[in-house]
């Protein structure tokens, strides 16, 4: 992609004042499993090619633009391009900013095993379908799905400041469930070695052969609740971050005031950290720079309980009066913890519902943190030892449990976010 000509044709627009591109060329292959069949018609095997380039233009008037152009227009089409965009600016003050240019940090973004497969070398996904294969025959699985996906990123984030970075970077990721049940895998900037591929898969097999096997009686009442990892990550810290947004704290849609922000009061137990660290090598979530041209950095959004900042890109910095913030593009970069971690075994030594799976996420109400929770991929523990399958559903107050001295947080081996043993009401 020659982004030069829409460069040039930018800095040449007399009623352009400020500009900023992120723009991305991607080949992507990716190979589907149903039913066992692999690539087949309902999952077939894919490479596909794309090329965009998303911009926000501030005119002269100040008026701004923000949308996306494709190959054809970057390339071909450039100042029929961009007097198109003016005929559909808007008056937002605060939108209208573009990233200074600074200090841009080091980052392992790419890895050479996803990018020969994301060309077309499927090498590395015929040996990781025989492993499940093996896996599957050796548990007596009937069926099992899933799907496998690497892609290939050349990457441009430029502006009229003089920020101008650019990126080659490459993702790779696989999940897989069998019998229709429980889904696992794996995202990041390469495939997972081979011992963390096995290792992963076995759990996943394991749990899902103790949720075939005869059911138990749910427990009633308030009790332990373990929440895995994947339930953390899918309801616990999606509620905090749909809180910390910059949009809804600047709109009072949060559960969090902006001037609660640098304030002494603790808002969750004292002992608790959220916080992020883009600068990772091979980590989903990892970059050097967004895609507004800010330079990515580790920082806190909570600390010791506190609000420290919330999650804000140059509009709602602006708007709230306080620094950008790196983004968490995906939860393997986001610490989410405290001084102590329990392993599994300590937390699982008693009685608890061991929650592998959650549904209805996007039904709750994140401001109140009030929540009900169908968990129908539950196990019952008792003395450290699964005696069987649980449909439950669970209830309660995400910030009050949260604050409470009982809630403890669970190691889980390969998963960078810990479980949460809690307690609350269970139906």
């Amino acid at each position: 992609m020659n982004l030069d000509l829409l460069v040039a044709a930018l800095s040449a627009a007399k009623d352009v004042r400020a500009w900023s591109l992120g723009a991305a060329e991607r080949r992507r292959l990716s190979l589907g499993v149903k039913d066992r069949q692999a690539g087949g018609p309902h999952a077939p095997i894919d490479l596909a090619e794309s090329c965009a380039a998303r911009y926000l233009l501030v005119w002269a008037d100040g008026k701004v633009s923000k949308g996306s152009w494709e190959r054809r227009q970057i390339e071909r089409e450039a100042p029929a391009a961009i007097a198109a965009a003016r005929l559909h600016a808007f008056d937002d003050p605060d939108a209208a900013q573009v990233a200074q240019p600074g200090p841009v940090p080091d980052v392992v973004l790419f890895d050479p095993r996803a990018a020969a497969v994301a060309s077309g070398d499927t090498t590395l996904l015929a040996e990781r379908l025989a492993q499940i294969r093996t896996r599957v025959a050796e548990a007596g699985f009937a069926t099992w799905s899933g799907a496998f996906s690497s892609t290939l990123t050349e990457a441009r984030v430029v502006n009229s400041a003089g920020v101008d970075v650019r990126e080659r970077a490459t993702a790779a990721g696989w999940h897989v469930s069998f019998e229709g049940e429980l889904s696992d895998g794996h995202s990041g900037r390469g495939p997972e070695e081979d011992a963390a591929f096995s290792a992963r898969l076995e759990r996943a097999a394991a749990l899902v052969r103790q949720l075939s096997g005869p059911a138990a009686s749910a427990p009633a009442g308030e009790v332990p609740v373990l929440l895995h990892p994947n339930v953390v990550e899918e309801y616990v810290l999606s509620t905090l971050f749909d809180n910390l947004d910059g949009a809804a704290v600047a709109h009072g849609e949060s559960a969090f005031r902006a001037e609660q922000f640098g304030a002494p009061s603790a808002v969750l137990r004292e002992d608790m950290e959220l916080a992020v660290d883009p600068l990772q090598p091979l980590r989903a979530g990892s970059y050097r720079v967004s895609g507004e041209g800010v330079a990515a950095r580790p920082a806190a959004f909570l600390s010791r309980g506190r609000l420290v900042s919330p999650v804000l890109d140059l509009k709602y910095a602006r708007r709230l009066k306080l620094p950008p913030s790196p983004i968490p593009y995906a939860m393997d970069t986001v610490r989410f913890g405290g001084p102590r971690a329990a392993g599994l075994p300590e937390a699982l030594d008693g009685s608890a519902l061991f929650v592998l799976h959650v549904l209805g996420v996007h039904t709750q109400d994140a401001v109140s943190g009030d929540f009900s929770l169908s968990a129908p991929q539950s196990l019952r523990v008792d003395a450290g030892e699964a005696r069987g399958r649980v449909r439950a559903t669970i209830s309660g107050n995400l910030f009050r449990i949260l604050r409470r001295e009982d809630t403890l947080f669970v190691a889980f081996e390969g998963e960078t976010t810990p479980g949460l043993l809690v307690r609350c009401h269970v139906a």
